[in-house]
């Protein structure tokens, strides 16, 4: 299995094949090894994040969004300019390979396993197809949660700070 992960002590991105018999999961950058809390046979499902520990994850295509996005705003920008030289089977044409590219890169992408919390991806796993997909419920209690908590981190620094008398 391939794992994509932030790592809790530096935020350093790291990728990592990992296999059952291993249960650690080292930083690249900080060597800072984490535990990870995997099933004991590789048949098991994975119902638990390895970093985190979340049991919340979805399954999403394994796509670069911003290569996507490149894709829309070329085609959105070249359309455009063709609209303004009112060539009309042009724009449409444009429009048309456009979806077509993302017609076939939709069949031809596979498909992976991200966490909510920690937005950890795996990929290789079997069995995505009976997974959930993405929940926008779900993904904004834990965006709510970390905004909350980085609201108290930062009003309890302040607090220490302010009662804190200058010496």
């Amino acid at each position: 299995m391939n794992l994509i992960f932030a790592c809790p002590e530096c935020d350093h991105t790291s990728r990592q094949e990992i296999e059952p018999p291993n249960h650690q999961v080292v930083c690249w950058s900080c060597q800072h090894v984490v535990v990870a809390a995997m099933p004991a046979e590789s048949v098991e499902p994975m119902n638990r994040c390895f970093i985190c520990g979340c049991d919340e994850l979805y399954v999403r295509k394994d796509f670069s969004q911003r290569l996507g996005l490149a894709i829309v705003v070329t085609a959105m920008v070249l359309s455009s300019i063709a609209w303004g030289f009112h060539w009309q089977y042009t724009t449409y044409g444009i429009l048309f390979v456009a979806a077509l590219i993302d017609v076939a890169l939709y069949f031809s992408v596979g498909d992976l396993l991200q966490c909510y919390r920690c937005r950890a991806e795996y990929r290789d796993l079997p069995e995505l197809d009976q997974r959930e997909p993405f929940s926008l419920e779900t993904h904004e209690k834990f965006r709510q949660q970390a905004a909350r908590l980085a609201e108290a981190e930062s009003s309890s620094g302040e607090a220490s700070r302010i009662s804190t008398p200058p010496i």
